[in-house]
């Protein structure tokens, strides 16, 4: 009986080293641990930042819809304005908010860390800006200066303090710090603001964009 050979490449593997095996493995052991270290110390943070941008985009969504019960509740009563949130909340004919406008912060988790801003307050967008330490009959406004269009209302903080109560044309988070969003050219949440003349600006914008068709 004729003895079987051993094929070409059961003859290659018998001469493999074992170690080099051995290397081999180690390799892909410390190229998959490098691999594992990138990606628990990257993807924690850009997780963050995507949290952290959700909440900011949520925090304006929310200022928005008060703006917006406060334009319902100046449609519903002409010349005034809101006194309090609990007026637009408890509002029922019409509903100025829905669902109440019973929420928190975002930016903070509270629901009276709602600053209320006061319209003397906001410089409205596209009317006249004037200098620091200008006033009525400032050369910017007899030279006919604006705020940017696109740009919102533009915030004077010493004017809504945290505790102001009385009437009020918009809302701004009762927090401090770079934002991950910037909203209406602020980049920082104590210069946020959006009020219900942002609104109808928006609102004006998009029909003229429509009508410009």
């Amino acid at each position: 009986m004729q003895e079987k050979k051993p094929s070409p490449l059961q003859t290659a593997h018998c001469k493999l080293p074992t170690g080099q095996e051995g290397f081999t493995l180690a390799a892909l052991i410390v190229i998959l641990t490098i691999i594992a270290i990138m990606i628990a110390y990257t993807v924690p943070k850009q997780w963050s930042l995507v949290m952290k941008r959700e909440r900011d985009r949520h925090t304006i969504f929310l200022m928005k819809q008060f703006a917006r019960g406060v334009h319902n509740w100046r449609t519903k009563h002409p010349g005034t304005l809101p006194g309090s949130l609990e007026q637009l909340q408890d509002a029922r004919s019409p509903l100025m908010i829905r669902g109440g406008g019973d929420w928190p912060c975002p930016l903070t988790g509270k629901v009276e860390d709602w600053i209320l801003v006061p319209p003397n307050a906001v410089t409205p967008p596209n009317a006249p800006v004037p200098p620091p330490g200008g006033g009525l009959g400032s050369p910017s406004q007899q030279t006919g200066a604006q705020n940017p269009t696109g740009t919102g209302s533009r915030l004077n903080k010493e004017l809504s303090p945290k505790d102001y109560k009385g009437q009020f044309i918009g809302v701004r988070p009762n927090a401090t710090g770079e934002s991950f969003v910037a909203l209406n050219g602020a980049e920082n949440y104590d210069e946020w603001v959006y009020t219900a003349d942002d609104l109808v600006n928006e609102i004006n914008q998009r029909m003229a964009a429509l009508n410009s068709r």
